[in-house]
């Protein structure tokens, strides 16, 4: 969970507001009118969609797999804004990327809650946030300065892709290293999920 908040937020993260105004205009909106201003709700809602929709229904269980799977949603969701020539399909797809990385960050930090040892609890949870908010830098530099060279959108479609195939590769690592361990050692984690 560590390493998936870390690169969520090295590959696209934090550049995603400063760079909305280029977005804005891309898509023929005026910058400082009322479609602007919803490119830039439309994530924020998403999230609160997503929290009224995690903490509602109870539907999505807090496992890696789910954590993973919601992590990329949202980079396949980004992808496709970055693609995208249509205003109505930004605003629905900003608006599935905010459920889906409020799904993904919750439950990841729940589980690095859940799952520490009691004796390391903080240092794990200090190490998760430090991953997870330390290195939104990166995503300046995958986003915004490599947007400078190769256009903006196609930035964030390749920071999108490199997402997703690190995730996918976390989720084949970690299916791996959980098919090797007893499954006596397993049902304490599955109980907590």
């Amino acid at each position: 969970m560590v390493t998936l908040g870390g690169v969520s937020s090295l590959f696209i993260s934090a550049a995603l507001g400063p760079q909305m105004p280029e977005f804005a205009h891309d898509l023929g909106t005026d910058q400082a009118g009322l479609a602007y201003g919803a490119l830039l709700a439309a994530n924020a809602a998403g999230g609160v969609f997503g929290g009224l929709l995690l903490e509602g229904t109870g539907r999505l269980r807090p496992n890696a797999r789910t954590a993973m799977i919601s992590t990329i949603i949202w980079s396949l969701c980004m992808l496709g804004f970055a693609l995208t020539t249509s205003y109505p399909l930004a605003l629905v797809l900003l608006v599935a990327a905010g459920v889906a990385n409020l799904a993904s960050q919750s439950i990841a930090q729940t589980l690095v809650q859940l799952l520490a040892p009691p004796e390391k609890r903080g240092r794990v949870v200090g190490v998760y946030n430090m991953s997870s908010s330390g290195l939104r830098i990166g995503s300046g530099f995958t986003v915004g300065i490599l947007g400078g060279w190769i256009g903006l959108h196609l930035s964030l479609a390749v920071s999108s892709v490199a997402l997703l195939v690190v995730v996918i590769g976390l989720m084949v690592y970690t299916a791996r290293v959980a098919a090797r361990i007893p499954a006596t050692a397993v049902a304490p984690l599955q109980s907590s999920s």
